[in-house]
């Protein structure tokens, strides 16, 4: 096939997905389903040859990453309803004390964003963030900047959040690696955010008009209790990474390592997290025997994670119907020797988050679209598809406006005027993009 056909044939099915999800509104697993279709259709195959492929993406995607989705949806929602995230920002803040506050409340945005929605962390932290700007007199610009890029880094970088752990679910890359140099890259785009809080802070000075009063005898988690189920899997995951090492650091084929094999699978670590959330809301809901129901927190997380599932496993299907092409071949021809292999995730990435305003969306695509083509662009060891799973992120970082609803959630619970939201929002966004690309690029010539 003719290759400059093929790029119109990719062009059609993304400009297709793009109109759909963005002008139609139209839910993005039937946006990558015609997506998969347009683009098979006019690539010459038939109906059932495109039907097998897609099914064939979608089920493997799915067994990967259903499970991990699933479970890590569970245990954010009770993190989320426990109060632990109230308790991670509270005891960051003692730490940091009132003179850093906006400081804290990032570094409590890094944390609290691992295992929770952004957005539904920004509504529970925002009375904290208010009441600290009337305390301090520093602007509520600066602060809610600050907590918000804070979210934003690692609920684009780093698992359980469902966008990062699906891209690493499609590309097969090492969930331990992708956590560790996930959080590593987080730490350098969470304090861009924070240092250009401050600065458009001064710019856009405000305080707010109505702080909600925080209720002090609220019964909340203690540190240990909130902490625990986010950083005891990441740590598992971590040692099972280690442990599986050529160099051996524990040794090989004995108890140590087939203890880090059994509990450091993304599965077994995210049951362990999710038995100490479960415990942790226990401690402060003792009474509440609905919890595990279908009408209960457990099932309403279930009804997020299966959106998402269907999500990541159409993303996967889209990239099982683009390997049926000559893609491979035409990459292989025109590309073959240059070095910018991580810049074609990280573009896709880009265009789709700015599109859509769904970086999970936008992460997604990349992947699909960067899965038939890992082979050419050099991304086939363990550290290379962490790397590749990186770039795609970075994309998805850019550019943050009014078509994404965490953009609203942040000017109406914070007080903040649209055209100031404007005006800063989008300018971090890039600037954590690229930021993030740039580490990329380095761990790239470091590991590969």
């Amino acid at each position: 096939m003719n290759p400059l056909f093929t790029v119109f044939s990719i062009a059609i099915s993304i400009a297709v997905l793009v109109f759909l999800t963005v002008r139609v509104k139209l839910h993005p697993f039937f946006s990558l389903t015609a997506a998969a279709f347009t683009f098979g259709i006019l690539t010459g195959q038939s109906i059932p040859d495109i039907i097998a492929a897609f099914s064939s993406g979608l089920g493997s995607t799915i067994a990967g990453i259903g499970i991990v989705i699933a479970i890590g949806t569970v245990m954010g929602a009770l993190l989320e309803k426990s109060g632990a995230a109230e308790t991670m920002a509270k005891t960051i803040l003692k730490i940091t004390g009132p003179k850093h506050a906006a400081l804290g409340l990032a570094i409590t945005g890094y944390f609290v964003s691992i295992p929770v929605f952004c957005d539904s962390a920004f509504v529970i932290l925002s009375p904290l963030a208010k009441s600290l700007s009337r305390d301090t007199k520093v602007s509520m610009t600066t602060m809610a900047v600050s907590l918000a890029m804070g979210l934003h880094a690692t609920h684009m970088l780093v698992p359980p959040t469902p966008g990062p752990l699906a891209v690493a679910g499609i590309l097969n890359a090492d969930l331990g690696l992708v956590i560790l140099l996930g959080m590593v890259v987080s730490i350098p785009v969470t304090l861009v955010g924070y240092y250009l809080g401050t600065r458009f802070g001064s710019k856009y000075y405000y305080l707010p008009s109505d702080t909600e009063e925080i209720v002090t005898d609220k019964k909340l988690p203690g540190a240990l209790q909130a902490f625990l189920p986010i950083l005891l899997p990441i740590l598992l995951m971590f040692l099972n990474t280690i442990s599986s090492l050529e160099s051996a650091p524990f040794g090989k084929n004995n108890f140590i390592t087939s203890l880090f094999a059994a509990t450091g699978q993304p599965v077994s670590a995210l049951l362990i997290g999710l038995i100490f959330a479960f415990i942790t809301y226990r401690s402060i809901y003792p009474e509440d025997n609905l919890v595990w129901t279908f009408d209960g927190a457990f099932g309403e997380a279930l009804k997020t994670a299966g959106q998402i599932v269907l999500i990541v496993g159409a993303g996967g299907a889209f990239a099982s119907v683009l390997r049926t092409s000559n893609l491979e071949e035409m990459v292989t021809m025109y590309f073959s020797g240059m070095t910018i292999g991580i810049l074609i995730p990280f573009i896709i990435g880009a265009i789709f988050r700015t599109a859509i305003g769904s970086g999970t969306v936008g992460m997604i695509t990349a992947a699909s679209m960067l899965l038939p083509l890992l082979d050419i662009l050099g991304f086939t060891t363990p550290m290379g598809r962490v790397i590749a799973m990186l770039a795609c992120a970075a994309g998805g970082f850019m550019v943050f406006h009014g078509n994404d609803d965490f953009f609203w959630v942040i000017t109406t619970t914070s007080e903040m005027k649209p055209e100031v939201a404007y005006r800063t929002l989008p300018i971090i966004s890039i600037a954590q993009s690229l930021t993030a690309i740039v580490l990329v690029f380095i761990l790239q010539a470091i590991f590969l």
